[in-house]
């Protein structure tokens, strides 16, 4: 049953990438290829997972405004191993919300031993979208070579209810590969992109191309750079979801 799937997967994008063309040929412009492949470590998330798993929230009154084309839930923008690499002290966390009549959810990070690092309150966006979490700078720089999860459970009622929608993923900080340690100053460049990629570092691959995105909405290289990276880990579903700062 998971091969029509894939190949309905794969006719998307292409009929996505196939439309984005020619509304640049329309305008005179002709776009390039994805510059981005990511190549995913061998890496396995710890199995003492202290939040447990995702929960399915389909059921949970807060995201029942969602359309009937609309169902996708609450979901991380992670691989399918449910854990990624940074080299930042303190990286971004995207995520996807759903429409959901939950105006905050509470995000915390912990460590492996289930000892908190960080937890705050957040506001949700009012329309759905992929959101992106940063680590302010006041919190505790990630420990190279340690595991961290962090979770988002939203508040639908007045209080954290036991069904709440919850999702999480880990963390993993890395030392940043040879070619990016002597770089000086590096700013975000698809380039750059290109090579976390390559590097298998996950959480600043898909946080820096969303902000190039954001920053270029116009650019297909960067759009379909986008697509196909959530594509290659079976995110596909929301790879036309608006970023929301």
């Amino acid at each position: 049953m998971q091969e029509p799937r894939k190949s309905m997967s794969k006719y998307r994008l292409l009929a996505s990438t196939l439309l984005l063309s020619l509304s640049f040929i329309s305008m005179g412009v002709m776009p390039s290829v994805a510059q981005v492949t990511f190549r995913p470590p061998r890496i396995l998330a710890p199995r003492d997972s202290t939040g447990g798993a995702s929960r399915d929230s389909s059921s949970n009154n807060c995201l029942s405004a969602q359309t009937t084309n609309d169902k996708v839930s609450v979901t991380p923008v992670l691989p399918s191993s449910k854990i990624g690499f940074t080299v930042k002290e303190r990286p971004t966390i995207l995520v996807y919300i759903p429409q959901t009549t939950a105006k905050k959810a509470l995000f915390s990070l912990q460590d492996e031993q289930a000892k908190n690092h960080y937890q705050t309150t957040i506001n949700l966006p009012e329309k759905p979208g992929v959101m992106a979490i940063k680590l302010p700078q006041h919190v505790a720089a990630l420990k190279t070579g340690k595991n961290y999860q962090w979770s988002l459970a939203m508040i639908c009622s007045a209080q954290l209810e036991p069904d709440s929608p919850l999702v999480n993923g880990w963390i993993q900080r890395v030392q940043p590969p040879v070619h990016l340690k002597h770089q000086g100053h590096v700013s975000t460049s698809l380039e750059l992109v290109s090579r976390l990629a390559k590097s298998g570092v996950w959480y600043d691959t898909a946080s820096e191309l969303a902000r190039l995105k954001q920053a270029q909405p116009q650019n297909a290289t960067i759009t379909v750079s986008w697509q196909q990276l959530l594509d290659s880990v079976g995110l596909n579903a929301i790879a036309d979801a608006p970023l929301i700062n």
